[in-house]
Order: structure tokens, then sequence, then C-alpha cells
């Protein structure tokens, strides 16, 4: 059988102190090399139970990991959706008044704030019960607004259809 060499033995006694200090271990080597078989037999089965252990121990640091990761991403992904869930959702509104049939996007405010329509700087009021938009400068009250009839209310889908449309 042929003698197993370390990498370590390669080196010369004074090598191995310099790698020792660069390395910040400020002991000296104090093991001495044994070149019997017995010996090296022995500490290939020493050498092969501490690398099962090492492979054991960095398979479980592993599947630590990625469980953190899946958690990780899990929780990113809940709360993604349940800011998609609570978040206001753009519509797309068709209004008209005095014969003039429009189509804009219109984006409800955060928890009761009012809305606001995409294609112009005046606040929208929307009254659903009364099927009316209310567009309004930020100054009037709802009676001085501009009173427009709802023909048709549209969800995020045709909303987003519409700006890609419009975008060109």
């Amino acid at each position: 059988m042929a003698k197993q060499i370390k990498k370590a033995s390669l080196l010369s006694e004074a090598d191995k102190q310099k790698l020792l200090k660069k390395a910040g271990n400020k002991k000296p080597l104090t093991q001495p090399q044994t070149t019997t078989s017995a010996s090296a037999s022995a500490s290939a089965v020493g050498r092969g139970l501490s690398g099962s252990a090492n492979r054991l121990a960095t398979e479980q640091h592993t599947v630590v990991s990625t469980k953190k990761n899946i958690k990780l991403w899990l929780s990113l992904v809940l709360l993604l959706l349940m800011a998609f869930v609570i978040a206001p959702k753009p519509q797309l509104l068709e209004y008209h008044s005095a014969g003039l049939t429009t189509q804009s996007i219109y984006m409800p405010g955060w928890f009761g704030a009012e809305g606001i329509i995409l294609d112009t700087n005046q606040r929208a009021v929307l009254a659903e019960d009364e099927q009316r938009l209310y567009l309004c400068f930020a100054d009037q009250s709802k009676e001085q607004c501009a009173k427009y009839q709802l023909r048709q209310q549209q969800g995020f889908i045709a909303a987003a259809i519409f700006w890609a449309s419009s975008a060109r």
C-alpha cells in the first residue's frame, strides 16, 4: 500500500509556522509527524469519521439555510400579495356629459381619501350609488364641481389594457 502524503507534510517546519502565523494562530505546531503505517491507517479512519461529521454538519447547515431562504421568500410573497389585495386598484371609467363621452383611468384613494383621474389635475369624487362622477378643483365644494353621468365602470385589467394602448 502506498504511503498517504498530507499537503502539510510537503512543507518544511518553518513554512508551517509562517502559514499558521498568517492565519492568526500563534501557537506553534507541536504534533510530530508519524510515518508508520498503523498510525497512518488510524489517522485515515479518524479523518474519515471527522470528514463524515463535517459533511453531515455542512448538509445540516445547508438544509437550515435553505429553509430560512424558503421562509424568507414565502414571507415576501405573502407580504406582496397582501399589499396587492389591500391597495386600491385602478378602474376604467366611461362617463359622459352634454353629448361628450370619455374614457379615463380612475385611481381610488387610500382608506377613504378622494381618488384621482390620471389624465386631469382635478380631484375626482365617484358617487357610485348615484352613478355620477364629480370633477372638482382643489378648493371647490361638491356642488360647484363638473358633474358627469357614469356609463360604464370596468376593472383593473381593462384599465391596464387602456393605459398600455394609450401610452404610445
